[in-house]
């Protein structure tokens, strides 16, 4: 058993690795073959490194590591060390790759095709690295600062508005207002393609869980998440014996995190993770549908 459980870390381990290792080389094929070439920004910390490497030439990555890190120790609180840590190996693996794999050819300078590959290669590096629990920091962390003080918006919105900030300052800095239009197709390439290389892809993953401990997972999601739980009466269909069903919904960051914080109560467990096309309520966006 003990070997087993030892095997199944390392491999999990080596999955992080290539995740990391992949992410990270995408992250700079997309800004040194695509973005930066063609002079594109995009939102969130990535797009005021990029506009403070146009106007002063400093290192982009190191700049992007450099914005980024206030913000993540200012919301290790409200996320936990495992996100800050992970999010700080991401940043670091992709703010070096940018730096330092500056040998990618550049073979297309319109600004219509590098928008349109820059921001499938993004998608596809940010997706990689958040299908494993890794992230970039960005307008993310923007957003949960901002939610503390207008708790009424959701946290969409929030990212929304802070990328446009970025990109309509970035435009008026430069005085390419065309800039805007390539930065909008950007961000549209690149959110759709990491949609799909993230399980839960959705405003919100709705979990089910069958545990032979489900008061455990259920304090377990409740203390590592900070995310409420509804213990469901099953019965087994086969064996006809009374079971609970541990549901939960996270957001599309914390699947991972969820799916590891149930494997580690329960690695028996059956888990079934499905979207969830809305999702209202107390730690996630809240609309009435009844107002006007």
């Amino acid at each position: 058993m003990q070997l087993a459980k030892l095997k199944k870390k390392h491999m999990g381990l080596m999955q992080d690795a290539v995740s990391v290792a992949v992410g990270a080389l995408l992250f700079a094929v997309s800004m040194n073959m695509f973005l930066l070439p063609a002079g594109i920004v995009l939102g969130g910390m990535t797009g005021v490194a990029t506009v403070i490497n146009l106007f002063w030439g400093l290192p982009i990555g190191l700049m992007i590591l450099l914005l980024n890190v206030p913000l993540l120790i200012v919301n290790t609180k409200r996320y936990g060390m495992g996100f800050t840590v992970r999010t700080l190996i991401g940043l670091v693996s992709t703010s070096t790759a940018v730096d330092l794999l500056k040998i990618f050819p550049v073979t297309v300078t319109d600004p219509l095709l590098c928008a349109i590959f820059g921001g499938l290669t993004m998608g596809a590096s940010v997706g990689t690295l958040v299908a494993r629990g890794f992230t970039t920091g960005g307008t993310d962390l923007i957003a949960s600062l901002l939610k503390a003080k207008w708790p009424k918006i959701s946290t969409g919105s929030l990212v929304m508005m802070a990328d446009l900030v970025i990109i309509v300052g970035a435009a008026l800095l430069t005085g390419d207002y065309n800039g805007i239009f390539y930065s909008v197709i950007c961000i549209f390439a690149s959110g759709k393609l990491m949609d799909h290389f993230i399980s839960g892809a959705s405003r919100g993953g709705l979990a089910l869980v069958v545990s032979s401990k489900p008061e455990t997972v259920a304090s377990a999601i409740l203390r590592e998440l900070n995310r409420g739980v509804t213990l469901l009466q099953g019965r087994g269909g086969w064996s006809g014996e009374e079971k609970q069903v541990v549901m939960c919904v996270v957001s599309r960051r914390e699947v991972f995190f969820l799916k590891q914080t149930v494997i580690g109560c329960d690695p028996g467990a059956f888990i079934i993770i499905g979207d969830a096309a809305e999702v209202m309520g107390q730690g996630f966006a809240r609309k009435n549908h009844l107002a006007g």
